[in-house]
């Protein structure tokens, strides 16, 4: 065989090849979510204490192992050291599991303006977000600031083309029992997610840092020097969003929903994920707390199944 027609050939394959999975992609009736905060890499002192350095494999197997479709990363810090950052090294494996496109957020206390865009060696700053996706991302964006109130970490939302429709997902991570995290509901993430389009199906999760208002409507508790309210989620009920977990469990038993344990009840289930639109939670589970072998109670894996 000769090497024009041999080029020809593997031509014609990586089209056949790349049309099936835009098929596989557009004809998609169901989706998987994870949320999960993997932990601040960047705290070197710590996790050389307690793991010999931070866990990079066991956290990738911890995310590919319920073949999840979407995964939504919190605390995705950098590291100072350019060649020891978790995050370049976790992306990599990903990739290589299925995970071949992603989005990510670095943002900026100081400035409220942070960078879209992870850049491999990039100076670390607050508690980056990442969305990684078995499915193409036709767009990324983020904000941090708006209506004179700056979100600490932000939010980060991406566009799929799923089963022939747009869908928007978002991840987000709240300030922790501070007054500003109403502002942060109220004034930043929701109208940048009303931006996408009211009429679109669209999924909010993430570390909220704040008790879910569907478990507990209209109700506030100080812990420490914090006050953990619920009227944070309930901007989200307002707007037309449901609770996941929550209107799975009023029809299947999935237990409690902690993602905290052995936290107060009232904050043990922080890690949420919110829909609003023609879409359908199916299932969720709790996963297994991947760092209680080093007495870490937060965070734990949250995951939904959907139906488009």
């Amino acid at each position: 065989m000769n090497r024009k027609r041999l080029t020809k050939i593997l031509l014609v394959g990586l089209i056949l090849c790349f049309c099936f999975n835009i098929e596989k992609a557009s004809g998609k009736k169901s989706i998987r979510i994870m949320t999960f905060n993997i932990w601040d890499p960047a705290d070197v002192p710590f996790w050389k204490k307690h793991a010999d350095g931070y866990p990079v494999d066991r956290v990738v197997k911890y995310l590919t192992e319920d073949k999840a479709d979407i995964l939504l990363l919190q605390e995705v810090s950098l590291e100072s050291q350019p060649e020891d950052q978790a995050y370049e090294q976790i992306k990599e494996q990903l990739s290589k599991k299925g995970y071949k496109y992603s989005a990510f957020y670095r943002p900026d206390y100081s400035s409220g303006r942070g960078l879209v865009g992870y850049v491999p060696g990039m100076k670390n700053s607050g508690y980056p977000l990442a969305i990684l996706s078995k499915y193409p991302i036709e767009e990324t964006f983020a904000r941090q600031k708006a209506n004179d109130v700056t979100m600490a970490k932000g939010v980060l939302g991406v566009k799929l083309n799923l089963d022939d429709k747009p869908l928007f997902i978002f991840t987000t991570h709240l300030s922790i029992g501070s007054k500003q995290t109403d502002g942060e509901i109220e004034q930043v993430l929701l109208p940048f997610v009303e931006d996408s389009g009211t009429d679109c199906r669209i999924i909010v999760g993430g570390d909220f840092n704040s008790p879910p208002a569907a478990e507990y409507p209209n109700k506030s508790v100080k812990i420490g020097n914090y006050t953990y309210s619920a009227q944070t989620t309930q901007y989200l009920l307002d707007a037309g969003f449901n609770d996941s977990w929550y209107v799975i469990s009023a029809s299947k038993d999935i237990g409690k929903g902690a993602s905290c344990p052995g936290q107060d009840d009232f904050i043990k289930r922080v890690d949420q994920v919110y829909f609003r639109g023609s879409i359908v939670p199916q299932n969720a589970f709790v996963k297994w707390n991947l760092w209680e072998n080093i007495g870490l109670v937060d965070h734990v894996g949250v995951i939904v199944d959907f139906k488009l």
